[in-house]
């Protein structure tokens, strides 16, 4: 009975991955790096 447990872990991780990818993208879309110039 590990399946559903596994399931909703992933389930769960997908979102706050991508999340975490879309916020990161938009941080440096909406404040580009001025350290490299």
């Amino acid at each position: 009975m590990v399946e559903p447990l596994l399931c909703g872990i992933v389930l769960g991780l997908i979102p706050v991955t991508l999340g975490g990818l879309l916020f990161a993208a938009y941080q440096q879309y909406k404040r580009p790096t001025e350290l490299k110039g």
